[in-house]
């Protein structure tokens, strides 16, 4: 964006870092080891995870915009800090298990939400077609803001591991109040207009079938997504595995993170998908060996490729979608990302022992390099549409 962005944009991105907080992140494996749950169990507490999200990310985006994407955001803000602190407060396997539906749902409600509000800010002052470009910044001080975390994260972790889960609490607590000075801008239909979830899934459902390209899209993000949630699970295992001290893994990551969101945010504005799912490829390919340099150059342009498509993802679907409203749009483009991964996850342990994590990371390059292949028929099939009929062929000739 060249213009400074409107007050309440800025403090909902200032909110929306916030709830990227999570200082425990790079320590959930040893947390969870403390407290007697083991890495298969972890697994499948995972794989519980990503499959509530599923579930329940596309009703969560349809209740968002009917109860205003603030106050979705508002309440998914503080059932996170809740569960953080409860796993901070009350450290016991039962309570890691209990606290996963209350993170789906807190997750679900803020993943779309925060973006339909952005999009209907913007739209509210005239500048929607900066949605985009808005994304792009974002995701390049969300990778910033990591950088932040997970280094106060190895600072936190000297006092207890306990300590990371507390400290996420107080601070997506205290993000609750800084969502409510947003405005509650909504996308859609007045309230007393709105169809029902029912009608209102079924209309979504009905849109994607009938939006030119728009399948090809969520094809794309399926296939990228499962290939960006399996190496960024894994990458303190590439890290480790090319020869870091794992003590050092939240460092390298704050510093991966932080040279990602430099380098994402002086790419060229005009980059385009093909040449990133490229890139992707090859850095997929990278995280396969075990060379120190090329594992992280690896892990950094996977940030980057990541942190450039989803703005991009988002833009289309919320241009094809908005009129359904915009955390329901959002939240297609979450569900879609989240799928594949969902259903691996179940079978990632079994993945890992059986093909082990170079191998995983090949797979990944396979994934995006169909992605690819989807976006080239994609954008064939639109231009096909778009192209005038050739002279002397009119409608209904012989």
């Amino acid at each position: 964006m060249n213009r400074p962005w409107p007050a309440a944009y800025g403090r909902l991105l200032g909110a929306r870092l916030l709830l990227r907080s999570y200082f425990f992140l790079p320590y959930i494996v040893l947390y969870a080891r403390q407290v007697g749950v083991s890495l298969g169990t972890l697994l499948v507490i995972e794989a519980v995870f990503a499959l509530l999200i599923v579930l329940v990310d596309l009703p969560a985006g349809l209740l968002a915009d009917r109860i205003g994407p603030r106050q979705a955001l508002a309440v998914g803000a503080g059932m996170e800090g809740a569960a953080a602190l409860l796993l901070g407060c009350w450290p016991h396997a039962l309570v890691f298990w209990l606290v996963q539906p209350l993170f789906a749902a807190a997750t679900a409600l803020t993943q779309g939400s925060d973006a339909g509000l952005a999009g209907a800010l913007l739209r509210r002052t005239g500048r929607a077609a900066e949605f985009e470009s808005g994304e792009r910044l974002f995701q390049a001080g969300a990778l910033g803001w990591n950088a932040v975390v997970f280094a106060a994260a190895s600072a936190f972790s000297l006092i207890s591991l306990r300590a990371t889960f507390v400290a996420s609490g107080i601070v997506l607590c205290l993000t609750v109040g800084l969502v409510l000075t947003v405005p509650d801008v909504r996308g859609a239909a007045p309230d007393g207009e709105r169809p029902g979830p029912t009608a209102q899934l079924t209309g979504v459902v009905r849109a994607v079938r009938e939006a030119a390209g728009l399948r090809w899209d969520l094809t794309a993000m399926v296939l990228t997504g499962t290939a960006f949630s399996i190496l960024l699970y894994l990458m303190p295992v590439y890290v480790v595995a090319a020869g870091i001290d794992e003590r050092l893994v939240g460092l390298v990551a704050a510093a991966v993170a932080l040279g990602a969101a430099l380098l994402l945010h002086l790419a060229p504005g005009g980059l385009g998908t093909g040449t990133v799912v490229l890139a992707a490829v090859a850095a997929s390919a990278a995280l396969a060996s075990t060379s120190v340099t090329l594992v992280l150059a690896g892990i950094l342009v996977v940030q980057c490729a990541q942190g450039r498509l989803l703005p991009s993802y988002r833009a289309l679907v919320l241009r094809d979608l908005a009129d359904r409203g915009d955390a329901t749009a959002m939240s297609v483009v979450t569900t879609a990302s989240s799928l594949g991964f969902a259903v691996l996850a179940p079978f990632l342990g079994i993945l890992v022992a059986r093909l082990r994590p170079d191998g995983l990371a090949l797979v990944c390059a396979l994934l995006f390099s169909c992605a690819g292949a989807t976006l080239l028929i994609r954008s064939g099939a639109v231009r096909s549409r778009r192209a005038p009929a050739p002279a002397g062929e009119k409608e209904g000739a012989v």
